[in-house]
């Protein structure tokens, strides 16, 4: 049997773009992810040129590559300066202790930061299956989103396999399963610990909450004639728990959320105890930034700086201070 070699060659032809399409679509949303997918947004975003490194470093650049949906929480590069990794090598170098954090600033999910309500510190789930707290508040003067306490500067720049955010800190995981252990794990606060372990309080706040702590260094009770854990050894556990609850209030509160909640003319905020006393928080301006704020002091018996801030537990925050709110 013969064949007609033109109609051969028109067959071909006709089926050659059936044949083309077939294998696009076969290779199309790899392609699509690797070229408009998170990984590719921030390899083109200035402001995340040096997490860039860390997502290669720690191979998480593979899997912003994937469909997803992930909503990346990026640290910016003066983050990462400000935590020691001024650059691509530095990054490579501490790939051992940066692979830890980099799946916690990946939230599982589309997460459109600006359209979630307005509330405090709402969880999600990221891929190390801890999560992270997100603000969304507007105030007379501000409105943000929060994450930990650490403000998000440029919000839901999207890709095909979800959204890119860029964060003005590194986000730390959660490492204590209450406050109680983040206390106890602080040399710092050896003495305020051992005032709750006295006061028969220390089951409670292992337990329940959240709490906000602000827990009072060593030096604020060598500053009132309390030197040694076995003096506190030594006190009514009734009286301890007073000065303990002084110095805990409900909630989970990180710094940022009291430059929300503060009231815009006096930037001050009046919180309240669990021992019934109310404390005054007021607002820490930022030279370098007008208008806007670095930090909080309080207001007890005397005025408390922070030495430490927003470590995270898993029923809540802890906040170092200098100074005992009691007496």
């Amino acid at each position: 049997m013969k064949y007609n070699r033109n109609f051969l060659w028109r067959w071909l032809l006709a089926g050659t773009p059936l044949l083309t399409a077939c294998s696009r679509d076969k290779v199309q949303p790899e392609n699509v992810y690797a070229k408009n997918g998170i990984a590719a947004v921030v390899n083109s975003n200035f402001s995340l040129s040096l997490f860039k490194y860390a997502l290669v470093a720690t191979a998480y650049n593979d899997t912003l590559r994937m469909p997803g949906p992930y909503t990346l929480l990026g640290p910016s590069n003066d983050a990462l300066i400000a935590a020691g990794l001024p650059t691509g090598a530095a990054m490579m170098r501490a790939v051992d202790s940066i692979k830890g954090l980099i799946p916690y600033h990946v939230i599982r999910g589309n997460v459109r930061l600006d359209s979630l309500p307005l509330a405090f510190n709402q969880a999600f789930t990221t891929l190390t299956g801890q999560p992270v707290y997100v603000t969304h508040w507007i105030n007379a003067r501000d409105t943000a989103v929060v994450v930990n306490g650490v403000r998000v500067s440029t919000r839901d720049k999207s890709a095909t396999n979800g959204f890119v955010n860029v964060c003005d800190g590194l986000l730390s995981p959660i490492t204590y399963s209450n406050v109680q252990q983040a206390i106890s794990g602080d040399p710092a606060l050896s003495l305020f610990n051992a005032a709750i372990i006295q006061s028969g309080l220390a089951a409670t706040y292992q337990s329940g909450g959240p709490y906000t702590v602000f827990a009072p260094v060593n030096d604020a009770f060598l500053a009132i004639g309390i030197p040694t854990t076995d003096s506190i050894y030594h006190m009514d556990p009734v009286k301890l728990q007073a000065m303990v609850k002084a110095h805990i209030t409900k909630g989970r509160n990180f710094v940022y959320d009291y430059i929300l909640k503060a009231d815009v003319t006096t930037n001050s905020y009046t919180e309240q105890m669990l021992d019934g006393t109310t404390t005054n928080i007021t607002l820490v301006s930022d030279a370098a930034q007008p208008g806007r704020f670095a930090g909080i002091n309080i207001q007890g018996a005397a005025m408390a700086t922070l030495s430490r801030k927003n470590v995270i537990a898993g029923n809540g925050v802890l906040h170092n201070i200098s100074s005992i709110l009691t007496q």
